[in-house]
């Protein structure tokens, strides 16, 4: 059945920014009442298949209605067919029913063709939409602690945190990005047991001029002290139990070592390419909340006192230990001071959702604090989530500043920017701007290595897969993008601001058409899984089958000026999917490589 104009306008209103999956379920939840009556809706899946020929969308509704019924599946798929291609007749073309029951569902080239028809004209507002209006997203992310250099094991949870924001914002949340700095707790007894201990009157002038870098060989040198020496660990509380006080010495020098790491922090940030945080507010904040929270936990029976004077909550039954508060000596834990910060969040941001994007190795102390909140009646406790992540490892085991073995943020970019450049100079000898995009490629490749893992797992850093311009990498699709800007760069031929109706596609380009509307979809799932690794994934297979297509299509040769004018604004619409997805994950698209 043809559309008539006025259909064909509420199409594209509803698909401006394809959300044909979301719609399809609802359609089919529709069916489901209609036929079956009011009944408990059953939990299925419509999904993209990865082979084409198995349908635009797919659907296994019926084998789940079967087993409910203990009817025949393809009996039920086959009613439930004919009744979605009479209520979706706008956008499905046909349905096949395949074995044992699936509903394999095609749609009408002309809605992909007004979705593509909205890129073109809006491409700065492709993958956009107001689905998150009104709900607020605080994303905890790359939390960094004084006197200590950001190494490549900070880099997950600040490009994992930085991608969700970015996806969030373009989906319409309101999104708080917050570092949560460490700038509070036993490392800074620690630091000025140390400066007080090991650093000579004399040399501290000195010692300012290069403060970070001297204060992380401090740590270091204090560390080992500690090891030798495990009775100078009681020292180092002892001065973080002054700071704590209000000691002016203490407060003193805090203040300065906070002051110095916090202008390296912000440069390694701004190196990445990291959106701007919002509410970047440390530990010591929340100094002035944690005591009344202590108080209430002790009033309600919630928190005991042990008798070396530290204030714990007993989870033991619970197989969660004992949750301390307040160690023996006073000073406070960091389980506290994030029971503060979540209270401190709901009341300023009343969250929808509240991130804290961190390894895994802290599941424990999140499971603690999460129960604890909970007991404690906390506001929006429910609504906080650990977004865990797996680690970061070289070659030869775990990195850690206290060993001095990890390798910094600077290093790994100084060198993925000079292995991006020989690349280039290789590649394209004669490109102009080749420094800058030795960076973009540099930067991009390290940010893609490991937005493209899965967050949970492990992974081994290797120069060799971070790098590579071959496979699932950032360079990869870079030198995608910049081969169909080439292409549209050549052309001389006018093309049109609509694509054409009349053009027979053949597979390829169905394929890729259709693969860059479920951009909007995919965007959806990383946002129900907190996994950015699903955009990446899909930006690999776009850039993939875009490569096949540029070395099957001879796009500026094509006689057929409708064909080549079709072909042309194609390459546009993969452009920009490509473009739009890469920033996404805060990764720049050079024109030219």
């Amino acid at each position: 059945m043809p559309c008539n104009a006025g259909l064909f306008f509420l199409m594209l209103l509803w698909y401006s920014y394809p959300m044909l999956q979301t719609k399809l379920k609802q359609i089919i939840t529709q069916v489901i009442y209609a036929e079956y009556g009011d009944i408990a809706l059953p939990n299925f899946s419509v999904e993209v298949p990865e082979v084409g020929e198995f349908g635009d969308y797919a659907c296994n509704v019926a084998m789940i209605l079967a087993r409910i019924f203990k009817k025949n599946p393809m009996e039920i798929a086959r009613a439930l067919a004919a009744r979605i291609e009479k209520d979706a007749f706008d956008f499905i073309e046909k349905i096949d029913i395949a074995l044992p029951g699936f509903l394999n569902m095609f749609v009408k080239n002309s809605v992909a063709l007004a979705v593509a028809d909205d890129a073109l004209k809006r491409p700065g507002a492709w993958g956009k939409s107001q689905e998150g209006r009104d709900k607020t997203v605080v994303i905890d992310y790359f939390q960094l602690n004084i006197a200590k250099r950001p190494h490549v094991g900070h880099l997950r949870s600040a490009v994992i945190g930085d991608a969700l924001k970015r996806i969030l914002h373009a989906r319409g949340y309101r999104t708080i990005a917050d570092t949560h700095v460490g700038d509070w707790g036993t490392q800074f007894g620690i630091l000025m047991w140390a400066w007080k201990n090991l650093v000579r009157e004399e040399d501290r002038i000195v010692y300012r001029e290069h403060a970070f870098e001297n204060l992380e060989k401090l740590y270091q040198a204090a560390n080992l002290h500690m090891l030798q020496k495990p009775e100078f660990r009681e020292f180092a509380k002892a001065e973080f139990a002054k700071l704590e006080q209000g000691d002016a010495e203490n407060r003193a020098i805090w203040q300065w070592m906070v002051d110095a790491s916090m202008k390296e922090l912000k440069t390694s940030a701004s190196r990445l390419g990291l959106l701007h945080f919002d509410d970047p507010r440390g530990e010591s904040f929340y100094e002035d909340m944690m005591r009344p929270i202590v108080e209430s936990a002790l009033q309600k029976g919630i928190a005991k006192r042990t008798d070396d004077n530290a204030v714990i909550v007993d989870l033991t039954e619970e197989n969660l230990d004992e949750a301390v508060l307040i160690k023996s000596d006073g000073a406070t834990t960091y389980l506290l001071r994030d029971l503060a910060t979540i209270q401190y969040r709901k009341e300023t941001y009343n969250f929808w959702k509240n991130l804290y994007v961190v390894d895994n190795r802290q599941s424990h102390h999140f499971r603690q604090l999460f129960r604890v909140a909970e007991l404690l009646g906390f506001e929006g406790v429910g609504d906080s989530e650990h977004v865990e992540f797996g680690f970061m490892k070289l070659p030869e085991g775990a990195m850690s500043t206290r060993a001095g073995n990890a390798i910094s943020l600077d290093a790994v970019l100084d060198e993925a920017e000079k292995r991006a450049r020989e690349v280039i100079e290789e590649k394209n000898p004669d490109l102009k701007n080749a420094d800058e995009v030795a960076k973009q490629v540099g930067l991009g490749a390290i940010k893609f290595f490991d937005l493209s893992h899965n967050r949970v797992s492990d992974i081994v850093f290797r120069w060799e897969d971070v790098l590579s311009f071959e496979g699932k990498t950032g360079p990869y699709i870079q030198y995608t993008y910049a081969r169909l800007q080439s292409i549209l760069r050549k052309n001389t031929t006018p093309v049109g601001e609509r694509f054409s109706d009349t053009h027979i596609f053949d597979n390829k380009e169905r394929t890729l058409l259709f693969h860059c509307m479920h951009l909007s979809e995919v965007m959806e799932r990383v946002i129900e899984k907190w996994s950015p690794h699903l955009l990446a994934t899909y930006l690999h297979d776009l850039a993939k089958r875009a490569n096949e297509f540029y070395h099957s299509h001879a796009v500026l040769s094509e006689s057929d000026q409708n064909k080549k004018e079709f072909l042309l604004m194609l390459v546009q619409v993969i452009a920009i999917t490509l473009a739009t997805g890469m920033s996404l994950l805060g990764i720049d698209t050079p024109e030219e490589m």
